[in-house]
């Protein structure tokens, strides 16, 4: 396959053209299985259907294995488009799409639904801004939960991200990522539209799709490591749930002295595990980020941020380099004998990031990242 070539997987099949009744798909299975009898080309094992099943994501998924977006569907379709890495060009995507249309039996009117699961396969962008937007502000949220079995990357019921080997890394020395996202949206008439992401089937099944296709994706570019990655165990640390901020003076994300101008939002606690401490504020009713927050000292997962931490402090006073952007902030600093990056987005506040420094710090039983009264 060429650099520019984009090779569609085979769509999966009209499940609405078949007979809806039982009865109706038995007579028509059997009509097909006399008529290929008779063509000589009707001869399989018990267990070997006709037609081969469907294979999407460089082969990586089966359909009707796993998830609801590979199972069967009556009123929709199935297709898939993907472009898969090689060694010259270690760099490719692939998405399945679902589409379904129908009328509601409550007041006739058309339903539609259009949902997506895509992957991409790449280094993680060069610009900094461009990087933490992709890392942080994608797959650091306290909605997501640390990869089981030591896999350095995050995952929630949406999808998530894995840190490659070494061996995948860039001539620059930059990591190579699979990243996976569910979407999609609903309709019901002509003017109610819903977000209704395609279904991965919970984290642990989002994990396994992810692994899965990061596997295939570091075969085809020529970095597998010897032994394929595998997803054995439970997801830990599973995220609290979100929680109402009825006051400014109310605590963050229960950390002492993280404080937030404004009533109409709500946080949600992620891990909190000696590689992973996340937190998330966003408004209660529109969802908008107000505020996320991130310590990473997973080595392999904070090597994301390698290279854009900067070679001064943050600001003075404080421990290690790291830059408070319009946007983004960085710091990284050694703590307990590791260093440790700690990531803000949203607030332009450097207070909020002290706050959540300085917890994150003690927590882990080392010296505070930003000096005293930085925090608010």
């Amino acid at each position: 396959m060429s650099e520019t070539d984009e090779a569609p997987a085979a769509p999966g099949r009209l499940r609405r053209a078949l007979p809806n009744s039982r009865r109706g798909r038995l007579s028509l299975i059997s009509a097909l299985v006399l008529v290929l009898a008779g063509t000589g080309l009707g001869t399989w094992t018990a267990d070997t259907w006709p037609w081969p099943k469907d294979r999407y994501c460089w082969g990586a998924w089966e359909e009707d294995s796993g998830p609801d977006f590979l199972g069967d569907d009556d009123d929709g379709s199935r297709t898939g488009k993907e472009t898969a890495p090689t060694r010259e060009r270690p760099t490719g995507s692939c998405e399945v799409a679902i589409a379904s249309d129908y009328k509601s039996s409550y007041d006739g009117d058309k339903v539609s639904t259009d949902q997506q699961v895509t992957v991409e396969y790449g280094p993680v962008p060069k610009a900094a801004e461009a990087r933490l937007a992709m890392v942080h502000d994608g797959f650091l949220g306290g909605d997501m939960v640390p990869l089981p079995d030591g896999l350095p990357g995050t995952v929630n019921g949406r999808g998530g991200l894995l840190v490659l080997p070494k061996s995948c890394d860039t001539q620059d020395g930059r990591p190579t990522v699979v990243t996976m996202h569910a979407s999609g949206t609903y309709t019901s008439g002509p003017s109610y539209t819903q977000n209704d992401p395609a279904d991965l089937g919970g984290a642990r099944q989002a994990a396994v799709l992810l692994v899965a296709a990061a596997n295939r994706g570091m075969a085809a570019a020529g970095c597998a490591p010897e032994e394929p990655l595998r997803v054995n165990s439970p997801l830990y640390d599973l995220p609290g749930k979100p929680d109402r901020i009825f006051s400014t003076s109310d605590d963050v994300c229960g950390i002492r002295g993280l404080h937030l101008d404004t009533e109409d939002i709500e946080d949600q606690t992620g891990a909190a595990t000696r590689d992973l401490q996340t937190c998330s504020v966003r408004g209660d009713r529109n969802g908008v980020p107000y505020l996320e927050l991130a310590m990473v000292a997973q080595p392999r997962l904070a090597a994301v941020f390698d290279g854009i931490t900067g070679k001064r402090p943050a600001a003075r006073g404080w421990r290690g380099t790291g830059t408070i952007g319009e946007k983004h902030a960085i710091v990284r600093a050694d703590c307990a004998g590791r260093p440790a990056t700690f990531l803000m987005g949203a607030s332009t506040d450097p207070g909020h990031l002290a706050a959540f420094a300085n917890a994150a710090a003690a927590r882990l039983g080392c010296a505070p990242i930003a000096p005293k009264g930085a925090a608010r």
